[in-house]
């Protein structure tokens, strides 16, 4: 019998492994240098800088690109950050001045990189785009000051960043010096899907960032815009029915990216159901993993922990806690404490779709 079964059976056993994931937890916060395995790169690990790669025999594509904006004007909802960009745009432009150091906090698929390289379009810079994760050295966050030559370095994922490197950046990006030697001004935008995700050693970064976005939920207006957008500009000649930008709307999760991939698929074989069936779309953008959680924690009246459920699910809890459970949340039908517990809300769902 596998862990996962015993655990169904046995709520004692259930409720066994809560409490020790919770002390676990509770230790990380007391006693983080136990839990610190990011201060040192495995000695396995192989890391390529680009100059070293060979592209001299690489073709050069001809195919129609996939189309994104690429001024703020067709940028569709996020007003209010919008709006502190072309402020700072504007002063910045006035009084000679580098734009800021700037954090991003926003869902997975809300249009971060997009919007940087928005930004950079604009400011008629050059964007460089990496990872928190692939910056794990000191040197490899200098390479990419060469590279972005007084331009822009979006860094995604910017809580993967290791604390060395993260240190090391501090006085880089707030003085423009390294040992001594003047830099040429650049700027960096930071993003990361939640604010609270970034190590509490690196809050500094934060405070190096004069200017902080937070996108915001799209509505349902927005998306339907957004794809009608899209249509237009990739599809042009292709007709769609209004009936559906409101479907497509309705089962996106409020993700603009989601929403364009629905259309997509949609003007490729023309059946929307087929769409909801390919994508496992059951309900108003909830699909059969959000259905097995909800049926999970209906077991439990007691709730549970994150890394019990992404156990159960077989995925990472990073995975389950930023891409899983935020539309359950965000539609009233689970509620997040010490545990995930399923709403009165999230029961009633579950007796009508029965």
């Amino acid at each position: 019998m596998s862990i996962i079964d015993t655990y169904n059976e046995n709520s004692e056993f259930a409720k066994a492994l809560d409490e020790l994931e919770e002390y676990h937890q509770e230790d990380r916060r007391k006693h983080p240098e136990r839990y610190d395995d990011n201060t040192k790169d495995s000695p396995m690990e192989i890391t390529i800088k680009p100059e070293a790669l060979d592209t001299s025999k690489l073709e050069e594509g001809k195919e129609k690109s996939l189309y994104r904006p690429s001024e703020l004007k067709d940028y569709i909802g996020q007003q209010e950050a919008k709006d502190q960009i072309l402020n700072y745009m504007q002063g910045c432009k006035k009084h000679n001045e580098t734009f800021p150091h700037t954090f991003l906090s926003a869902p997975a698929g809300h249009g971060k990189t997009l919007l940087a390289n928005i930004m950079a379009n604009m400011l008629e810079k050059k964007l460089v785009v990496c990872t928190g994760g692939e910056l794990k050295s000191e040197q490899q966050f200098i390479d990419k000051v060469i590279e972005c030559n007084g331009g822009i370095i979006f860094i995604d994922e910017a809580n993967r960043l290791s604390k060395r490197v993260g240190f090391f950046m501090l006085p880089v990006i707030e003085e423009f010096k390294i040992n001594g030697k003047n830099l040429k001004h650049f700027t960096v935008i930071f993003a990361t899907t939640h604010k609270g995700d970034l190590s509490k050693d690196l809050d500094a970064l934060i405070q190096r960032c004069d200017l902080e976005l937070e996108l915001n939920h799209y509505k349902t207006s927005d998306l339907i815009t957004i794809v009608n957008q899209y249509k237009e500009k990739q599809y042009p000649n292709e007709q769609i029915e209004e009936e559906i930008y409101i479907k497509i709307a309705e089962n996106c999760r409020f993700i603009p990216r989601m929403a364009r991939r629905l259309l997509r698929e949609y003007i490729f074989n023309r059946d929307w159901q087929q769409v909801l069936n390919n994508n496992k779309i059951k309900f108003d953008g909830l699909n059969e993993t959000d259905f097995k959680v909800l049926n999970y924690l209906n077991e439990f009246p007691s709730g549970l922990g994150k890394n019990t459920i992404a156990n159960y699910l077989k995925v990472k809890s990073q995975t389950f806690e930023y891409e899983i459970e935020p539309y359950m949340v965000y539609k009233g039908l689970i509620i997040v404490d010490s545990r995930r517990k399923i709403t009165d809300k999230g029961k009633e769902l579950l007796k009508c779709l029965k």
